[in-house]
């Protein structure tokens, strides 16, 4: 539309400057076509002027007005003789220059008019002044219709440009809105729109480069996809982020760590056949990554039946204690809606136990240069673990150190338990048991059990 104005606007310009050319240069054809006559007219009234024959000059300014297009002619001379015929000037002008003049002598009508003067020269002494008066209208009906020539032209050539630019503008519009719709898809199998041409001109190269980079994205989003299977998204975000340099440092963390197993599975999964076993594994393990991701926590892995969620790493969480006491009893709650399905199917019930100790931890690639993984290591995480092999079943078993933030306290009632000892530490780990959720937590995690029922319902 922008290229069609300016094309529009640029014919107009052109259009009013050929007229207005040809405005001037009708105005110099009607002055030398005046100028040639008065000059003619003049001339031939030298002598009869000189002689003071006014017959005959009277006869030659009649004979003036035979010409259709003069209206008036006169002859005055220096000696007071003045023969006129036709119409004229109320007042002789300057001879000068030609003078342009409106004839009003009959009511309603206004003639255009133009005079023209020549001096009347003997032996190129001045006898006196010639005078013709031109009707303007048969003139300017013939510069009228040059100028509507000019102006339909132009009308008509802005017309063709515009239906030129409008085609155009088509041709070059539509590629470019598939080019746009295509960047704006976000499928994540393959390209929602195909930007196939068969063009060979800039347009086609375009096109080609497009599908590159199109097919180089969609590389990418599955190679991304593929990498948050295997790793915690978290930490896939980090490694993308610096392609060049994957190594994670190393950094010591406060954080919290929870360790999670099945009761009783390796005698559970010698009484069912292989595909039932990871159709077990996967309902178990999915939840535990639901709540993980409801909480907060990252799974480090999973190994086995038993799972391993951090919290404060990678990132920092100050309150990574009470975030990971709440998964524990997401973890519990959802359990406990799988086994209420089993029991329904007269399966049997899948019974876990958890552990969960806070500290200092070291966060960072662990492993050989060829085979690194993310995780955390140090005291803390051993205590974990001896943790969740202490706890009872269906039970929650954190350390004093997880249980003393205010936080931790306010979400669920705890009940001390003896201490533990731990192979390698020389003094015995204070350790608690989870009871039930206090009241305003108690309800937010009926309503995250059943968003999350919901979600996998949909899915």
């Amino acid at each position: 539309m922008v290229i069609g104005a300016l094309i529009a606007l640029v014919m107009s310009a052109l259009g009013w400057l050929l007229i207005t050319l040809q405005d001037r240069v009708h105005t110099a054809e009607i002055e030398i076509f005046g100028g040639t006559i008065v000059q003619q007219f003049a001339h031939s009234a030298s002598e009869p002027l000189l002689a003071e024959d006014q017959l005959a000059l009277e006869g030659l300014v009649n004979r003036q007005l035979k010409n259709r297009n003069l209206v008036g002619a006169v002859v005055s001379g220096i000696k007071q003789l003045h023969i006129a015929a036709g119409t004229n000037p109320e007042k002789l002008p300057d001879p000068s220059k030609p003078y342009y003049w409106t004839d009003r002598s009959k009511p309603n009508i206004k003639r255009p008019l133009v005079t023209f003067s020549n001096p009347i020269l003997f032996n190129k002494i001045k006898a006196g002044e010639a005078y013709v008066t031109l009707d303007r209208a048969f003139l300017d009906s013939y510069r009228q219709t040059i100028i509507n020539v000019i102006a339909g032209a132009t009308l008509l050539l802005i017309v063709i440009a515009s239906f030129l630019t409008y085609g155009l503008s088509r041709q070059l519009a539509r590629p470019i809105s598939r080019l746009a719709e295509a960047g704006q898809s976000e499928s994540s199998e393959e390209p929602a729109y195909s930007t196939y041409t068969d063009r060979r001109d800039e347009i086609g190269q375009v096109y080609s480069h497009f599908q590159r980079m199109s097919t180089g994205l969609l590389q990418k989003q599955q190679v991304e996809e593929a990498l948050a299977r295997y790793v915690s998204p978290k930490v896939a975000e980090m490694i993308l982020a610096n392609l060049s340099d994957t190594r994670l440092a190393n950094s010591q963390i406060k954080g919290s760590v929870l360790f999670c197993d099945i009761v009783g599975f390796t005698r559970m999964s010698e009484h069912l056949p292989p595909d039932q076993v990871a159709e077990l594994l996967n309902l178990y393990l999915g939840n535990i990554a639901e709540a993980a991701q409801h909480s907060h926590g990252m799974v480090d892995k999973f190994i086995g039946d038993a799972a391993m969620i951090l919290f404060g790493a990678p990132d920092p969480d100050p309150h990574h204690a009470a975030h990971a006491v709440r998964c524990a009893c997401l973890i519990v709650a959802l359990i406990d809606r799988i086994n209420r399905n089993r029991h329904l199917n007269h399966e049997q019930p899948i019974q876990v136990r958890i552990g969960i100790n806070s500290g200092d931890m070291l966060a960072g690639n662990i492993g050989i240069p060829e085979r690194l993984e993310y995780t955390v290591i140090g005291d803390t995480v051993n205590v974990a673990s001896r943790l969740c092999d202490r706890a009872p079943t269906s039970g929650i078993l954190i350390s004093e150190a997880t249980a003393s933030p205010h936080a931790v306290r306010n979400t669920v009632d705890l009940t001390l338990q003896a201490p533990i000892n731990v192979k390698g530490r020389k003094e015995p780990v204070s350790t608690l048991l989870v009871n039930a959720p206090k009241d305003k937590f108690a309800r937010r995690l009926a309503a995250t059990v059943k968003k999350i029922r919901n979600s996998q319902e949909t899915a």
